[in-house]
């Protein structure tokens, strides 16, 4: 996602992310791994923050970088009787609440920086500071945020420790009296990434729309209340569509599908959906890539399900777009649950599953009726990347059954196995597809007793589907004729028949 200096050092991704999926990514991190961070990266990190704006080009962040562990020791002593002391406003519910929410960073980041406002400088003259004399504070934390934007580029996270006592982290950094203490930040790696506060995904408090938040003047008093909104204002709340794009080919998206990815105001999209699909989301719409990979590498369900909430909270036409059908090995039911639970709107668009769009391109009829008395889709991939245990090998077995495999690429040598144990034809028709439909779409043909080896050899690229049955016979013979007439072609000659 990121982009970084080579001597950055960091664990994470190599990607380029934008301004936005910065911002949203969630900044206050409470779990960091140990790890050093370079010197030569907080130096950077820390002169970037040094450019953020300020009232009157003040400057008034003053940034002690504590190292003494022992000083660390006096910091998390005075973090503990804090939080001890702000638990006792607490009860009930929200007491257990606030007990369970420790701050394990404090103790494992590697990076401890004290922030300081100087409201003795005299840089800037002054300017603004007469009106708004608490600029000066204001200016620290724009330059706090720009180091949490810069360390997310980098792939670090930051936490921003609020339950301190300011005057006792003055007195143990033994700082000047004008010195006014910001923010207490911990910097580090952390251990795990999420697209949704810890506050929020704990319960504590959600994340309201926007509109409770924004305001327009002269059309009479502004009222206030506890959500900040207007009398008579009803919060709004957007909604979500999980749509099916297909396997690849935008031809086969349908029309419904269309029609919601132009009306979209964001799209959250997986990394199997291709690119020109995406050419098609309304100009101007969100356009946020939830694949698992690079900096996103534990960004798992429960963060997408976070994200589409969010962002349907902020009042946005949420669009999460799924290679395939979403309801095809496509995890929409815990999507759906997850927007049910929020209380936001879902519809569902299905699109063609990969299985049709590969059977389409060979032209030939999964349920072909002198073959085939059943078409059954299975999965070899289960929640730890492994051959489900559950799988009904007597179903596979059956040879009046056509069975299209999904995500079978690290599973298919032990389940042909298994499924030839349990008495599955070795003969058994078999095709692998990779990248069906698309323009680099790979056919292998083979058995289910030799299909395993051919996709091994090949290695392809992309998503990969299996189907196995009598019913496919028709495609290999067809194959088979092909063959026989390039080679005819070619040399003049028809192969000898046996």
């Amino acid at each position: 996602m990121t982009i970084r200096k080579p001597d950055d050092e960091n664990p994470n991704g190599e990607e380029r992310a934008t301004l936005e999926e910065l911002i949203r990514w969630r900044r206050d991190v409470r779990r960091f791994k140990t790890d050093a961070v370079p010197d030569a990266l907080i130096d950077r990190l820390l002169r970037l923050a040094d450019l953020a704006p300020s009232v009157g080009n003040s400057q008034p962040w003053r940034i002690v970088n504590v190292r003494s562990p022992e000083v660390r020791a006096e910091i998390a002593k005075n973090f503990e009787g804090a939080r001890v002391r702000a638990g006792a406003s607490y009860d009930g519910d929200q007491a257990d609440l606030y007990n369970r929410l420790k701050l394990e960073g404090l103790n494992a980041a590697p990076v401890h920086l004290a922030i300081f406002s100087d409201h003795g400088t005299l840089q800037g003259h002054g300017l603004g500071r007469h009106t708004m004399p608490e600029a000066l504070d204001h200016s620290c934390a724009c330059m706090v945020t720009v180091l949490w934007l810069a360390a997310r580029e980098a792939g670090l996270g930051l936490g921003w420790v609020s339950i301190i006592d300011p005057a006792e982290v003055s007195r143990v950094l033994g700082v000047p009296a004008e010195w006014k203490l910001v923010g207490y930040l911990s910097l580090g790696w952390p251990i795990e990434e999420h697209l949704d506060p810890e506050l929020e995904r704990h319960g504590w408090q959600p994340r309201t729309a926007f509109d409770t938040r924004y305001f327009t003047a002269g059309s009479g008093p502004l009222a206030t209340g506890e959500t900040g909104s207007r009398p008579g204002d009803a919060k709004v709340l957007g909604a979500v569509t999980l749509v099916g794009a297909g396997p690849g080919d935008p031809e086969l998206l349908t029309i419904k599908a269309l029609n919601a990815l132009q009306s979209a105001d964001a799209v959250l999209f997986d990394d199997l959906v291709a690119k020109p699909i995406l050419d098609l989301v309304r100009p101007g719409a969100r356009l946020i890539d939830v694949g698992k990979r690079g900096y996103r590498q534990s960004c798992k369900q429960p963060d997408i399900n976070a994200q589409m909430v969010s962002l349907a909270r902020e009042g946005l036409n949420v669009v999460r777009l799924k290679s395939g059908d979403p309801l095809i090995f496509g995890r929409a039911g815990e999507e759906i649950e997850a927007c049910e639970t929020a209380g936001i709107a879902i519809s569902i668009v299905p699109g063609v599953t990969s299985a049709q769009g590969a059977a389409a391109n060979l032209k030939v009829s999964l349920t072909n009726r002198d073959h085939a008395r059943r078409l059954q889709f299975i999965t070899a991939h289960d929640r730890r990347g492994q051959l489900p245990k559950d799988i009904d090998w007597s179903a596979v077995a059956d040879s009046a059954a056509t069975t299209v495999v999904y995500m079978p690429k690290r599973t298919l040598a032990e389940l042909t196995e298994i499924a030839l144990v349990h008495g599955l034809d070795p003969k058994t028709p078999a095709i692998a597809v990779a990248n069906a439909t698309r323009p680099d779409e790979r056919v292998f043909i083979s058995t289910i007793g030799a299909i395993a080896t051919a996709l091994e050899a090949a290695h392809p690229e992309g998503p990969v589907l299996v189907m196995l049955g009598e019913a496919l016979r028709y495609a290999t013979a067809r194959d088979a004729a092909k063959q026989a007439e390039a080679i005819a072609a070619t040399y003049g000659v028809l192969p000898e028949q046996s």
